[in-house]
């Protein structure tokens, strides 16, 4: 008996991995190419100039950290049509979508405020007249990318929803494609676009933000299967204020203060760094972005695991969670290992693709390093907020995030740099172990966290959507 009900819990394991694969594989090309979007963006207005350069990367410094945040409060979404699915209840997804392109056209005006006042502060941050206009002028145009970004937001958590994720690919990949001659016609002036040099980027990124939406929109309307909660969702409502959008709000909101939290952690300690010279932030950007990269497979997983376990949650299915969790955790430390063996081995090859400066690689190398170091530590928390917002357990996310980022990572992290308190100052690197201690803080937390919440989920001690 003992064996038969291993090899059942085996069997529902490899089923529960294919669907996770299945989900996961397009979300992660998906991020991919919205990667290589920024790349591009990055790419042409280097060509355009070195002050077109600092002005984009001076706007994304920006618009980068308000659009991720206020976006992810709407990342709950595919997590809430899961469970509505899990437990039979299909017919009120469309009434959970409607509220939700409501609540983001109320986002729509927060996220244009903040991004007003952040373009207002480039007089404050450089002494160049041209380059904060010119940054300024970049986030005037991506402003008004703003409503599709929302919209594809509440469409694509449809799609996730209902395990659907092929169709987010298609259509990063349709704006990886169009990126290119677009950029280059807003930056350099072509095909009747005026040219606007590094701030075209902002044009181009709104041009095919819009254009993504409304595919990705059309293709909701177009499914067969999808067409009645679409047509639900486009219904104008009788009231604008509904339980469905304070739960959303419920839960999304701490899943947007941790995304803040985590990214101005990262680019506040490049901020530290930054008196020690250019080599050594030149250096730190190098790590960061190798980071970002392998990130990308962790957080796909992550969404992937989310939309599964909602629906198992909903259905009941207690067996199929534990086998889903255990697979997902062997395959991704599997794949995590390869990760960290690839970038120890090829570090000295990773850098010399960014540059030529001997000390630059040779401090970017260490860094990489001490980068493969932490991958389980991310890789764990990536995951386990993942099935904490399949549990519908966000706000301990929120608090892991300020605790371990800002109360504990932010200042290890500059009396790791800059200091001789603790340790002899180890510059950029100590910036890395700050990263490594206070990652692997947050999902020890987290995990702690799972390992109750799973249970009370069972139990029937969380409330429905």
């Amino acid at each position: 008996m003992p064996d038969k009900r291993h090899t059942h819990h085996l069997r529902l394991g490899r089923e529960e991995l294919a669907r996770i694969l299945s989900l996961m594989i397009p979300l992660y090309l998906a991020n991919l190419m919205s990667m290589g979007m920024g790349v591009i963006d990055t790419v042409v207005a280097g060509r355009a100039g070195t002050q077109d350069l600092a002005a984009v990367a001076l706007g994304c410094s920006v618009t980068a950290p308000i659009m991720v945040s206020v976006g992810a409060i709407l990342s709950i979404l595919g997590p809430m049509v899961s469970r509505l699915l899990g437990e039979g209840r299909e017919s009120r997804v469309g009434l959970l979508m409607n509220r939700a392109l409501i609540l983001s056209v109320l986002l729509m005006f927060v996220e244009l405020g903040l991004l007003y006042g952040g373009s207002c502060i480039f007089p404050l941050i450089t002494n160049l007249p041209k380059l904060a206009a010119g940054a300024a002028e970049y986030v005037y145009y991506l402003m008004y990318a703003v409503p599709a970004s929302l919209v594809m937001r509440v469409v694509q958590g449809c799609w996730e929803g209902y395990s659907r994720t092929r169709p987010a690919m298609v259509v990063c990949l349709l704006g990886l494609v169009l990126n290119v001659p677009l950029n280059y016609a807003c930056v350099f002036g072509q095909w009747g676009f005026p040219a606007l040099g590094g701030p075209g980027c902002g044009l181009a990124t709104t041009i095919v933000h819009w254009l993504m939406c409304i595919v990705l929109l059309g293709l909701l309307m177009l499914s067969r299967q999808h067409r009645r909660p679409a047509q639900q969702m486009l219904a104008l409502p009788r009231r604008c204020t509904h339980p469905l959008m304070r739960r959303i709000l419920q839960l999304g909101l701490p899943l947007s203060v941790a995304s803040l939290c985590e990214m101005s952690y990262f680019c506040v300690v490049t901020l530290v760094i930054a008196p020690l010279g250019e080599q050594m932030v030149s250096a730190q950007q190098i790590a960061i972005n190798i980071s970002g990269v392998v990130f990308m497979f962790p957080l796909s997983l992550s969404v992937a695991v989310s939309i599964r376990s909602s629906f198992l949650i909903g259905a009941r299915r207690r067996h199929a969670f534990r086998a889903m969790v255990r697979s997902v955790l062997k395959f991704m430390y599997a794949t995590v290992a390869i990760f960290m063996i690839g970038m120890i081995s090829f570090a000295r090859a990773i850098t010399s693709l960014y540059t030529t400066d001997p000390l630059v690689a040779s401090t970017a190398s260490g860094l990489i390093i001490l980068c493969a170091l932490y991958q389980f530590s991310d890789a764990t928390q990536a995951l386990m907020a993942g099935l904490l917002r399949g549990c519908h357990d966000t706000s301990i996310i929120t608090w892991a995030n300020i605790f371990c980022y800002w109360l504990l990572g932010f200042p290890l992290s500059v009396l790791l740099i800059r200091t001789d308190w603790l340790l002899p100052a180890m510059g950029p690197a100590g910036a890395w172990w700050s990263f490594i201690i206070s990652l692997s803080v947050v999902a020890f937390i987290l995990y702690l966290r799972f390992c109750s919440t799973s249970r009370a989920v069972f139990a029937g001690r969380h409330g429905r959507v």
